[in-house]
């Protein structure tokens, strides 16, 4: 994947690396500076470079072996070659306009190469300022939810859903740790996890699996299976979560009972690339949940098949995650592209469907590149009222 993305930024590297040294020449700027701006560009290319090298003399590639700095450098460049390539286009199309409205055309040459350069500041300053903070800021979004006939004693229920925790060399303890502080700080009645508490194989998963253990809330934490999770077995994710109290559900119901008169039923159904849900035990599942009072879906991928289920059944609410809200949105010509929006529409924040709300939360940790862009990490708050 990372080969994949190193192809598709070469022909904005080209050209931008063409049009800051062809910017550099016409200027009086000295030679040094004049290659310095082609040689930023191309060093983006350490980290896939290092990968293929690796692959030629030990026949394997592990991106985690290699410098941290490496695949942060490349992933930023992802996103800042392709703004500063809008910016410059842009540019360029206006210069070109310009001399057919206005009658000195050295001026507009002379001022044309000094823009080019105070973008590349400008741009870079911009892109990496927010990244950073796309990246590390955890943000909370509130969404009040109405519900029909909404008994009292669940009138002002507060649900966090968080997803997507997945530990690993990037998403540590003290990481973990401040994104569970956040979700205390929302005093939640109930906390939804909708899977990934790891990224890959086991060595963080006591870790992960404690850190959430901290989560607190009146009636505790429900957690589904995520991909890294089935991955990583859930013969190992279950006891993890288990000795923190918290049931994983795997394709079934968990009841939490309210008063004599009022109940909450979360339906956890596992839908991941490795195993997708059997539409027959999902449907048994959602029928038997007929004298429930608040019904909630919670499953770590979302599709239509699942929220005509939910529809039919008339459910509440439905949660999912995988997302990561897009994680990276890269910026160019007034657009924004992720690889998650090939994938569904359902990418980050509340839908409504079928008459049913569909929350996708961003999560915290990453999946290949450890960077984030225009997909803060966030714990999603909803409250519920009565319609």
């Amino acid at each position: 994947m990372t080969l994949v993305v190193a192809s598709l930024m070469l022909p904005a590297i080209l050209y931008l690396s063409f049009r800051y040294y062809a910017t550099g020449k016409s200027t009086n700027y000295s030679t040094a500076v004049k290659l310095l701006t082609p040689v930023l560009f191309l060093s983006f290319y350490a980290y896939p470079l290092t990968a293929v090298i690796d692959f030629y003399l030990t026949g394997t590639i592990d991106l985690l072996n290699y410098p941290q700095p490496l695949a942060y450098w490349f992933w930023f460049g992802l996103i800042f070659v392709f703004q500063l390539a809008t910016w410059v286009i842009i540019t360029d199309l206006i210069k070109e306009g310009t001399k057919y409205f206005y009658g000195d055309k050295n001026i507009i040459s002379r001022w044309h190469p000094h823009i080019i350069i105070a973008l590349f500041v400008t741009v870079f300053l911009f892109t990496a300022t927010k990244t950073y903070l796309h990246t590390t800021q955890v943000e909370a979004e509130h969404h009040t939810i109405p519900v029909e006939n909404l008994p009292e004693p669940l009138e002002g229920l507060t649900i966090v859903h968080i997803t997507d925790i997945q530990g690993d060399e990037y998403t540590g303890r003290d990481k973990i740790r401040n994104y569970i502080r956040q979700v205390n700080a929302e005093n939640p009645d109930l906390i939804i996890f909708t899977g990934d508490l790891i990224s890959y194989g086991t060595n963080f998963l006591e870790m992960s699996a404690q850190e959430l253990g901290k989560a607190k809330a009146k009636y505790g934490t429900i957690a589904t299976v995520g991909d890294h999770d089935y991955w990583a077995g859930l013969d190992n994710i279950e006891p993890a979560l288990n000795n923190q109290n918290i049931p994983l559900l795997k394709d079934e119901n968990h009841i939490i009972q309210i008063d004599s008169t009022s109940n909450i039923t979360i339906t956890g159904v596992t839908e991941v690339y490795s195993k997708q849900s059997d539409p027959a035990a999902v449907d048994t599942l959602t029928k038997s949940t007929a004298n429930s009072t608040l019904k909630i879906f919670a499953s770590h991928q979302v599709n239509d098949q699942l929220i005509t289920k939910a529809q039919q059944q008339n459910y509440h609410l439905m949660l999912s995650g995988h997302t990561h809200g897009g994680q990276i949105h890269v910026p160019f010509m007034g657009m924004n592209f992720s690889a998650s929006q090939q994938e569904t529409k359902y990418v980050q924040g509340l839908y409504h469907e079928q008459g049913i709300p569909i929350n996708v939360n961003n999560g915290l940790g990453f999946t290949l590149a450890p960077v984030r862009y225009e997909a803060p990490p966030n714990i999603s708050v909803i409250t519920l009222q009565k319609e």
